[in-house]
């Protein structure tokens, strides 16, 4: 078993001599075989347990028998108790995900502070064969149906190449303790139900199930990896990167692309779902049509699709007193003026304001802009939507986020750097002007 073991290790490049190893291990028997394997190797490695007291007294003795397992073998051991129930309802998540999010914290915070350059989990064939009908369940692209990999960046699997059988098997036959988690007899939750319920069906219709599925999860793999490097030869050809911007030539997408999913691959690393994905695809014949994903935005104009991240900078409301001389509004600096009419004069440039003083009704309001405002742009009759003002006057997506609006009486006087309001405008009625400039303008 360990020259397996070994030979899987060196076959996925898991570990190398220069790694000092975090073994997670939680009592159970997955993660005490683990230790048993790992401490007949050569490679340096500590422990770490989390009692997640969920199991009362049985999450105790687990803790106790990974601190003896520890103690017999001299390896360090480190150990916490979190408060998962208060995590999850603080959190609004579900004990689960609180859980993994406490654990793969504490994690990383050891790795930091102890110089641990790999975290060594128990997950083994049946765990990634389970994973496989999860992702199918949910739904999922060739990356969902691969299963658990062996190595992903700091986190290694070594067990994967033992089925649960094996593993209690090789326990039993060399005398390990380990302790039985009751919840894995239950069916409360999906994976559980699949381990339980579903795989046992393909059992019985071929009793080597498992071996052909690590097949199949294998050739998922090859397939997978020949179709990222199709992909990652295919945005390279399409995606230009030019002033913190990408763009993609809308012909070259209708002659590269065959249909929506090869699209949806070369955004996948802008974080677009295939839904929209499809929806770009099909827009490409229209102009000024935009989509957003999680970090991105993506607009169809006339010969590319440009994209740009989304700023993570947030603004606030803030509100200006009659009389201040100046402002700050997305990092740009405004002064701020009061002229009698005859010593005002006529600018147009677009990033100044010249507005009635006695139509403001101070303290005034500054706020970004939002889907849904609207004003009177000057020289018009009618209503604007903001967000068609800026498509207009072609804002970059990445701009849009910057883009404030000043209001008199919860109605907008001034889109600040595009467009004053007609309501707010000098007229021959004016006395007095207050007017806004761009510093260094």
């Amino acid at each position: 078993m360990v020259d397996r073991f070994l030979e899987f290790i060196k076959k996925h490049a898991l570990i190398d001599e220069k790694d000092d190893l975090l073994l997670a291990v939680s009592g159970g028997v997955d993660s005490m075989v683990l230790f048993n394997l790992i401490s007949q190797t050569k490679h340096r490695f500590a422990v770490a347990h989390c009692n997640f007291q969920l199991r009362g007294e049985q999450a105790d003795l687990d803790e106790k028998l990974v601190k003896e397992a520890c103690e017999a073998n001299g390896i360090k051991n480190h150990s916490v108790r979190f408060e998962t129930k208060k995590f999850a309802s603080e959190k609004g998540i579900s004990t689960q995900m609180a859980a993994r999010e406490l654990r793969f914290d504490w994690f990383r915070e050891l790795c930091s502070k102890f110089g641990y350059t790999k975290i060594v989990l128990a997950h083994h064939r049946d765990d990634s064969i389970e994973t496989f009908f999860l992702n199918l369940s949910r739904g999922t692209s060739l990356k969902g149906l691969r299963g658990i990999q062996a190595r992903n960046e700091n986190l290694i699997r070594p067990l994967l190449l033992l089925s649960k059988k094996e593993i209690v098997d090789y326990a039993t036959r060399n005398g390990i303790a380990w302790r039985e988690d009751v919840s894995n007899e239950e069916t409360y939750y999906k994976r559980n139900l699949i381990r339980h319920e579903l795989l046992p069906v393909f059992k019985k219709l071929n009793p080597d199930f498992e071996k052909v599925m690590s097949e199949n999860l294998e050739k998922l793999e090859y397939r997978y990896q020949t179709s990222e490097r199709h992909y990652d030869d295919l945005r390279a050809s399409l995606i230009e990167e030019q002033n913190n911007q990408s763009r993609i030539v809308k012909s070259e997408i209708l002659e590269q692309c065959a249909s929506a999913y090869d699209l949806y691959e070369v955004l996948r690393p802008f974080s677009f779902n295939f839904d929209t994905a499809e929806q770009l695809y099909e827009s490409l014949d229209k102009v000024g049509v935009q989509f957003k994903s999680d970090s991105h935005f993506a607009l169809v104009d006339r010969e590319y699709v440009f994209i740009e991240e989304i700023s993570t900078t947030s603004y606030e409301s803030f509100e200006l007193q009659e009389g201040e001389d100046g402002f700050i509004c997305a990092d740009k600096h405004y002064h701020l003026s009061v002229l009698g009419v005859s010593d005002w004069k006529l600018d147009r440039k677009p990033e100044h304001a010249a507005l009635d003083l006695a139509l403001l009704q101070f303290p005034l309001e500054i706020r970004p802009w939002q889907e849904g405002d609207t004003f009177q742009p000057i020289g018009m009759k009618g209503r604007k939507l903001i967000s068609d003002l800026l498509i207009d006057l072609k804002v970059p997506l990445s701009d849009k986020p910057k883009v404030h609006v000043l209001l008199s009486n919860d109605e907008i006087a001034w889109v600040i750097g595009f467009r004053i309001s007609e309501k707010f405008k000098v007229s021959e009625k004016t006395k007095k002007v207050w007017q806004a400039k761009l510093k260094n303008n």
